[in-house]
């Protein structure tokens, strides 16, 4: 599977959640990442004009490997500038026409750094 007209790699930190000494489950930083494997930039905060996404949006094309793709998680950038996105939505987007060309649309606020 891939991301058509790839143009950045991108790893998934998932978060990790620990049980206190009460058992109750409490959040405990990000794990490692994952990959990184290919993904795009779809629309960004300075070129996007879908009313949709709304400004300070960024939606990205990352790779089906990633799926299941949950709200909170960071993609993190590998190379370039090393930006981290957190994860607000994502939807997996099977291909009817190939299979091979699959992808997985994340809806993601930038990271201040």
């Amino acid at each position: 599977m891939a991301v058509v007209a790839a143009n950045i790699r991108v790893g998934v930190r998932r978060p990790v959640v620990e049980l206190d000494g009460h058992g109750t489950r409490v959040a405990a930083g990000y794990g490692p990442a994952e990959g990184p494997l290919p993904a795009r930039v779809v629309a960004e905060p300075g070129s996007d004009s879908n009313p949709e996404t709304g400004p300070g949006m960024w939606v990205l094309a990352v790779d089906p490997e990633f799926w299941p793709l949950d709200g909170g998680e960071h993609l993190v950038e590998d190379g370039g500038p090393g930006r981290v996105w957190t994860v607000l939505s994502a939807e997996h987007r099977p291909s009817a026409f190939d299979p091979q060309i699959a992808y997985v649309r994340a809806e993601a606020s930038l990271n201040a750094s």
